[in-house]
């Protein structure tokens, strides 16, 4: 399974693809202040990123990234900082 859930942390690895947002979108809903983890995501489509930009979730591992990861840090240009 490309995605591990704990009350601490979500684990993404490899590809995680649309149908895993019906997984993560509950998880963080329930888990607002838990990590994502990105370290061994090799990628993921439009809408899983899009989830994550959305609620503002906590990104762990796309520190100093150069792939498409480095767009869910805090310091990207397409973060969402504060909700409207």
């Amino acid at each position: 399974m490309p995605i591990s859930l704990n009350d601490d942390c979500a684990l993404l690895e490899g590809y995680i693809d649309i149908t895993d947002v019906d997984i993560l979108h509950p998880w963080l809903q329930q888990n607002p202040t838990s990590a994502v983890d990105v370290s061994d995501c090799t990628g993921a489509h439009t809408a899983v990123v899009q989830l994550l930009i959305a609620t503002s979730a906590t990104v762990a591992g796309a520190e100093g990234t150069e792939d498409w990861r480095q767009y869910l840090t805090a310091g990207s240009e397409f973060y969402v900082k504060e909700k409207a």
